[in-house]
């Protein structure tokens, strides 16, 4: 065989993922920033709070794109680079956009990757709670 199948989020997907992400931000009174990547790591779609910390955008970003290249949480990505040695963690940190900080998750529907989400702008686990309901709006499960 010399293909396999791939996926990405559709614009239905990515807008409710921002919607969701929007509802729980507002319900837990945090302003973030959110990103939706698509399974080839291209934005597909961004939310600004006004008053989000500006740092905190390319952060969200980051985040997004770590989970989609790497298909894991950016927690769990976070937790591999430290379990790695030293020499090791010199060539990952030198590779920019990749982040260890939580609140970016990869989506993935029947084994596939469809993208990922980050968010920004809290502190790390109310980042990581929009992200996570935000994916189960489409009724996924954060992994």
């Amino acid at each position: 065989m010399n293909s396999a199948p791939r996926a990405t989020l559709s614009t239905e997907a990515t807008e409710k993922l921002i919607h969701a992400a929007a509802a729980k931000s507002r319900a837990l009174g945090i302003r973030v920033h959110i990103a939706v990547m698509d399974s080839s790591a291209q934005l597909a779609g961004w939310l600004s709070f006004e008053g989000a910390p500006r740092i905190a955008a390319n952060t969200a970003r980051d985040k997004a794109f770590t989970a989609v290249n790497t298909g894991m949480s950016t927690r769990a990505w976070g937790a591999y680079v430290a379990s790695i040695p030293a020499s090791e963690q010199q060539i990952i940190h030198a590779i920019p956009g990749y982040i260890g900080a939580d609140g970016g998750y990869p989506v993935v529907e029947n084994g596939l990757l469809l993208g990922a989400i980050g968010v920004s702008g809290a502190d790390q686990a109310r980042d990581a709670e929009v992200a996570k309901a935000a994916i189960a709006a489409l009724g996924l499960v954060a992994s």
